[in-house]
């Protein structure tokens, strides 16, 4: 956004200026809870706040950044013909822009484009590509570090559906909607790129949380903050004052904020008010629980499931019995990135337990529920 407003204003006497448009869903018959809060209009509302404050999103250092370390593993091959795997490790780990990764992290690279045939090893030791490797490097979108999107083929038997972006795929057993179908996910074979489907009928449509990038626990902090005022910001336009004020009186009436959790008959609809990587936590300990969850852009809605269920998950989540690692070795779709393909699985998952999850925000706000849950039955068995 701060680069957005950069571009704007740069001739001389020219004030820079941006006009930011948000795009939520009308309100209809079948709008979720979510829906009528216009999360989009309050992500907008809140990067306003936040820039006008001077917060900027701060780096995120520690990510092992392993694709990329694969391409430049690729590049160095074929720039010299051939390199030692300590010479490697010194010019991309040690000297390089690789510090987080260890050692024993570079090793397990190597042996996964040894396994993936990308790279193999001469009898004097040094590490050369291999033909696969050799074909991959010399294509003309190898120096493209960055794909545009991981895409997955959806086939129903022999008959290929259509694509969707690897962020958009569900768990086994949930459902997505492609071609105006609603279809069950049977079976997902990530080495192939492909999701095996059949038709599903009844249930709750999925709701896709979109394929931009992450959102910082910051930023839904904001949104949070944003819901909870009652100004009137001047650089929204008329329609967007109405839709602010529409999804503060929604969440005032649902209770979004306070206690932050919806209990139905028969699920528990829950505002964490985390990033995307709280979210992605939160929804794989319930995996790991047996729960079926549902997420969205701010809610985890927890199916068949009460209040005392409800309870003991975040009891669980509290007690620490999930590593990061563990969480991420259920995750559906473990390659996001170019060259994810290249990586085995057990490497995968211990990048994806670092770089997409984040486990100590997801356990705080858990143990903030939970707080908030027995103070509310504290309260009921008083009365």
């Amino acid at each position: 956004m701060r680069q957005r407003l950069g571009r704007s204003g740069r001739r001389e006497g020219e004030p820079a200026r941006m006009c930011l448009y948000s795009r939520d869903k009308s309100p209809h018959s079948a709008s979720s809870l979510t829906d009528l809060l216009f999360p989009n209009l309050l992500r907008a509302v809140a990067l306003t706040r936040l820039m006008l404050s001077k917060w900027l999103e701060p780096h995120d250092g520690d990510r092992l950044h392993l694709s990329t370390l694969v391409h430049q593993i690729l590049s160095c091959l074929r720039e010299t013909g051939g390199m030692s795997a300590t010479a490697l490790s010194t010019v991309l780990v040690t000297n390089g822009a690789f510090r987080v990764v260890t050692e024993t992290m570079f090793r397990h690279v190597l042996r996964s484009l040894g396994d993936h045939e990308l790279i193999e090893q001469m009898p004097t030791g040094e590490l050369i590509l291999a033909p696969k490797g050799e074909r991959i490097t010399s294509d003309r979108d190898f120096y493209a570090a960055f794909a545009s999107s991981e895409e997955f083929f959806i086939r129903h038997d022999d008959r290929e559906i259509g694509k969707l972006q690897s962020s958009l795929i569900p768990p086994v057993g949930e459902n997505l909607i492609l071609g105006g179908r609603r279809w069950c996910v049977c079976d997902i074979n990530s080495t192939a790129k492909t999701v095996f489907v059949s038709p599903a009928k009844g249930g709750k449509a999925p709701v896709f949380r979109g394929a931009g990038g992450e959102i910082h626990n910051r930023v839904v902090e904001e949104m949070r903050a944003v819901l909870a005022d009652s100004d009137e910001p001047p650089y929204l336009d008329g329609a967007a004052q109405t839709l602010l004020k529409a999804a503060r009186e929604m969440a005032r009436r649902a209770g979004v904020l306070s206690p932050g959790y919806i209990a139905r008959q028969e699920s528990v609809q829950w505002f964490p008010w985390v990033g995307t990587r709280g979210l992605l936590t939160l929804e794989l300990h319930a995996r790991c629980a047996g729960i079926s969850a549902e997420t969205d852009l701010l809610s985890i809605t927890y199916k068949k499931t009460n209040l005392d269920r409800w309870h003991g998950h975040l009891e669980s989540i509290q007690s620490g019995n999930h590593k990061a690692l563990d969480l991420a070795q259920h995750m559906a779709i473990k390659t996001f990135e170019k060259f994810d393909e290249a990586l085995v699985e057990d490497v995968l998952d211990e990048a994806n337990a670092r770089d997409r999850l984040d486990l100590t925000f997801a356990l705080a706000r858990a143990t903030h529920a939970l707080a908030t849950l027995q103070e509310t039955n504290t309260k009921n068995s008083a009365l």
